[in-house]
């Protein structure tokens, strides 16, 4: 699972925008903590977004491209729209260019489906190293290429001046934090031998000389061909990081191993993003999952639909609304009526249209039949599915990192996907009111494989 910054980052899309198409219904978050706010999405949400951007791109406006979604037009039927107002593009003005780049683009990536491209990813070590840079903040996305080019020019021409020669490959990095499509912030900059570094040392204005520290890793894929190809190579790398328990820790460079000056820009590009590994969840690290054989967890258990009857919360928990309400419920159990007292059950509901980080918690206990409702009571189903099902040990004050563990590594790392907008505490015969051996269950409905 990606935060809306990373995921903003990879798909191009501002978080701003992203929120947006939130509201709208066009592109919800796969999950959002209730515990921070957090809102995340999924890489299978890639080929949605890629339809959403394309038909943006092409002159829809958002009411229309919700038509066309709900739609769920086939890739061909929906290629046919796009390759028709393609053929349009094509008759504009020279200015229209990087934007049809950007269509093109995206079209490639839709045609993947929701599957990751072909790349090979390595991680390596970077020791530090010397190289000669230079910054600027670029005003649009469409000047972006333009004005690299000018840059490297720039620095090379100050290179020549000062009788320094590149040891190493040009690059770029992006220093956006996310997505944006004006007041693009980057670097361009060459690897120089120390030797030419202490010849370089007299610079001035915005060109500078730096001694970048080492990265003892760094995920890294090659990728040959158009720049505005580069988002496969990103997807690929993005899905390999999450794949295998690692994180991104900062900007990632686009490295230039061939001649960045020649004829439509650089042909070969080795994308570099610094990673660490995600630190081991509360529970147990996959490797000791796997090798405990019959006791390898998540366990996946299919459920028949359940009635819930009990107290309703709904914000985002901002001063531990929810154990305050636990304490008034407590009491009133005897109240309801057909009752399984075998455990209680904390419902968690997204709730569709509502401002972002609230969400609904229904603390209560599942019912044979309802007659009638206790005073301030409510009834919520628990749908028939597959759960994938994960142990919390320990303190409630921890459970905020059990549930990123789930939704960031345990889920991506299982190939699991959740498949609404539910999930639930189960409240058994191990659970001993958080103390330091006690143990609840969270129940996640996940799709079909």
């Amino acid at each position: 699972m990606l935060r809306i910054g990373e995921f903003s980052r990879l798909s191009h899309v501002t978080v701003k925008a992203l929120r947006h198409y939130g509201e709208m219904g066009l592109l919800k978050p796969t999950w959002i903590d209730r515990f921070t706010g957090y809102r995340y999405y999924s890489l299978q949400q890639l080929p949605r977004l890629n339809r959403i951007l394309a038909l943006k791109e092409l002159g829809f406006s958002l009411e229309e491209i919700a038509g066309v979604i709900q739609k769920d037009l086939s890739p061909e039927a929906l290629a046919a729209m796009l390759d028709q107002k393609r053929t349009e593009l094509f008759a504009r003005l020279d200015a229209e260019q990087a934007r049809l780049a950007r269509v093109e683009a995206r079209l490639r990536m839709m045609a993947l489906e929701g599957g990751v491209p072909a790349y090979d990813v390595v991680v390596k070590h970077l020791p530090e190293q010397v190289v000669l840079s230079i910054r600027e903040t670029v005003p649009t996305i469409e000047a972006l290429p333009g004005r690299c080019a000018a840059l490297r020019a720039e620095l090379a021409d100050w290179m020549t001046a000062h009788g320094v020669h590149e040891a190493g490959p040009w690059f770029t990095v992006n220093e956006n934090e996310e997505f944006t499509e004006q007041n693009v912030q980057v670097e361009v900059a060459v690897v120089l031998h120390p030797e030419a570094a202490r010849r370089a040392r007299k610079t001035s204005g915005k060109i500078r000389l730096e001694h970048q520290p080492e990265l003892p890793a760094v995920a890294s894929v090659i990728h040959p061909g158009d720049q505005a190809d580069l988002l496969q190579a990103y997807t690929a790398l993005f899905a390999w990081v999450e794949n295998n328990g690692y994180r991104i820790t900062g900007a990632c460079r686009e490295v230039c191993l061939d001649d960045p000056s020649a004829e439509g820009g650089c042909r070969l590009t080795e994308v570099q993003c610094p990673i660490e590994r995600v630190p081991s969840p509360p529970f147990y690290s996959i490797a000791q999952v796997r090798a405990k054989g019959a006791k390898m967890e998540p366990k996946i258990v299919t459920l028949p639909a359940m009635m819930i009857v009990g107290m309703r919360y709904y914000g985002k928990n901002e001063h531990q609304e929810i154990a305050a309400m636990w304490s008034t419920f407590n009491p009133r159990i005897p109240e309801i009526k057909h009752i399984d007292p075998t455990a209680a059950y904390g419902v968690c509901i997204m709730v569709e249209g509502a401002p972002e980080g609230e969400f609904e918690y229904i603390a209560g206990f599942p019912v044979r039949q309802i007659d009638e409702l206790p005073s301030g009571m409510v009834v919520r189903q628990i749908p028939a599915g597959k759960y994938a099902v994960f142990p919390h040990r320990g303190s409630l004050a921890k459970m905020g990192e059990t549930y990123q563990s789930i939704y960031q590594q345990w889920l991506p790392q299982y190939g699991l996907q959740p498949a609404g907008n539910l999930d639930f505490e189960y409240y058994g015969e191990d659970f001993k009111d958080f103390s330091e051996d006690s143990i609840l269950y969270i129940y996640v409905l996940i799709k079909d494989a």
